[in-house]
């Protein structure tokens, strides 16, 4: 389906998904010393993964010419190249790293599908109009500039699921989204003697938004703490997750649901 010349005003969506207005697919624009720096995202000279569809598209227009057309046979030939290179694992993704993070609220769906394929479901919070917060999974998905994301009236949207939403602004208060608490990673090392010993696998979090809804999850052996303002919580390292953790990061607030709470301490 084309969303070229659909009229957004008069779009419904009613299959879990949020139309979201952003600016741009990757975030590549940061304030250093009091200037604009632009943040390289892709290399000269790389070699990106061709498309299939590409592919198809060059051997229509080679067989339209009768295979005369030597430039698309050269396009071709390193397409085809493309495709059957190996994976280099050590090979930044410098625009998946970039993948922007947020952008305006402009449709919620109109039916709740409950868990929808995920293993939590919760009550929506954002309202249209909202600056939301998601997970940056689904732009870097989009970078090929699929079906979910077009542009219209010289914007750019993106069709994402609502929830993948974690956060969002609100006349300049950060709102918790979906049951996720937001909060700020404080210092965390342990003294042995004399020496400090940094705890690597484990994250201490200051609540700074605590979540106004508890999730409901699939497997009941998920319980979710229930956390007030101020709270310092503990949890693997790997579940404090950055809502913005591109460089030109729009805020170093981290994200994580009730139910990845080891311990709470005590004021």
């Amino acid at each position: 389906m084309s969303y070229q010349e659909v009229d957004i005003e008069k779009l419904r969506i009613i299959n879990g998904e949020c139309l979201i207005e952003i600016h741009s697919l990757v975030e590549n624009e940061i304030n250093f010393n009091g200037t604009k720096l632009q943040i390289v995202t892709s290399v000269k000279g790389s070699n990106d993964f061709a498309h299939e569809n590409d592919v198809m598209d060059l051997v229509k227009r080679m067989k339209k010419f009768h295979y005369k057309d030597k430039e698309a046979a050269m396009e071709y030939t390193k397409m085809v190249a493309s495709l059957n290179k190996e994976y280099d694992k050590e090979k930044e993704d410098h625009q998946g790293k970039q993948a922007v993070r947020h952008g305006k609220l402009v449709k919620v769906s109109e039916k709740n599908v409950d868990y929808g394929g995920w293993d939590y479901a919760c009550e929506f919070d954002a309202q249209i109009g909202d600056e939301v917060w998601f997970d940056a999974t689904f732009t870097r998905d989009q970078l090929d500039m699929s079906e979910k994301v077009f542009e219209n009236n010289g914007k750019t949207y993106m069709l994402i699921p609502q929830k993948s939403i974690h956060a969002a602004m609100r006349n300049g208060e950060m709102i918790s989204v979906n049951g996720y608490i937001l909060g700020k990673v404080l210092s965390n090392e342990r003294k042995s003697g004399g020496i400090f010993l940094p705890d690597s696998k484990t994250a201490r979090v200051e609540v700074v938004v605590p979540n106004p809804r508890a999730p409901k999850y699939v497997a009941d052996i998920w319980n979710n703490t229930t956390v007030k303002k101020g709270d310092v919580v503990c949890m693997n390292k790997i579940f404090a997750i950055k809502l913005d953790s591109t460089l030109a990061e729009t805020t170093d607030l981290v994200r994580f649901q009730p139910r990845v709470i080891v311990a709470v301490e005590n004021d």
